[in-house]
């Protein structure tokens, strides 16, 4: 079987929080020029999912699978193929309470340097979790993915490649494999049981830059660009220093 190229955190126009500058339907465009075989939207506190929309991605051969990345107490977590309504979870008990087999919980960017991130939090609740994220953004010299790859093997949780894209060319930068066949249910089947590999290269460090700062230009409010500047601005410099994982 050829595993499944997929990417399970990606943000578009849609986005009632970020600035992006492409729709849904041309995501799903650039999903096919790149051989994206499943993608799913996830943007901020809102479901961007029809079945208009899933049919127009099916006709081009990719599964699109619904999502959102949900802000719950503060702190963000992606809910794939699960209800969604503003205000709909208040708290992590009430997702493990809608959770199912068709459903997946993930942990995005848990250890990278943001209030928004699950950090020490994530310990509290790691039955929730089905997997975590390893995400596009490190270097050779600079990588947050350490703590969340060791979270996912003390819990025996599947780790995957995600690109968190809010540029397209973002986008691909980080994905999965999945050994699955190209359905829903089979996908997240196989994700849940471990059978899925993450690829996410290591990028030079002045790409990286551009990218956080891409990212950061996209946030609404000014407030949180310079809160989020400051905290990753105040990672970077300690990990350069001190180079801990």
């Amino acid at each position: 079987m050829t595993p499944l190229k997929v990417d399970l955190h990606i943000h578009t126009k849609e986005d009632g929080t970020d600035k992006i500058s492409y729709s849904a339907r041309e995501l799903i465009d650039e999903a096919v020029l790149r051989g994206f075989d499943a993608v799913a939207i996830t943007n901020h506190d809102t479901l961007t999912f029809s079945p208009e929309l899933g049919s127009y991605a099916a006709e081009r051969g990719v599964v699109l699978i619904p999502g959102v990345e949900a802000c719950i107490k503060g702190k963000h977590i992606l809910l794939l193929n699960m209800p969604f309504e503003p205000d709909y979870y208040t708290s992590f008990e009430d997702v493990l309470k809608q959770k199912t087999a068709n459903s997946l919980v993930i942990a995005p960017h848990p250890y990278f340097p943001g209030p928004t991130s699950l950090d020490v939090t994530l310990e509290a609740i790691p039955p929730l979790f089905d997997a975590v994220e390893y995400s596009c953004f490190h270097t050779p010299r600079i990588d947050f993915n350490g703590p969340a790859v060791r979270f996912a093997d003390k819990h025996g949780l599947a780790i995957v490649g995600n690109s968190d894209a809010h540029q397209l060319e973002q986008f691909g930068l980080a994905y999965s494999l999945v050994e699955a066949e190209k359905t829903l249910e089979s996908i997240v089947e196989t994700i849940k049981a471990g059978r899925v590999t993450p690829v996410s290269p290591t990028l030079p460090l002045n790409r990286l830059v551009k990218m956080f700062f891409g990212v950061l230009a996209a946030k609404q409010t000014s407030f949180t660009w310079m809160v989020d500047l400051t905290l990753i601005g105040a990672a970077l410099v300690r990990r350069v220093l001190f180079r801990r994982s």
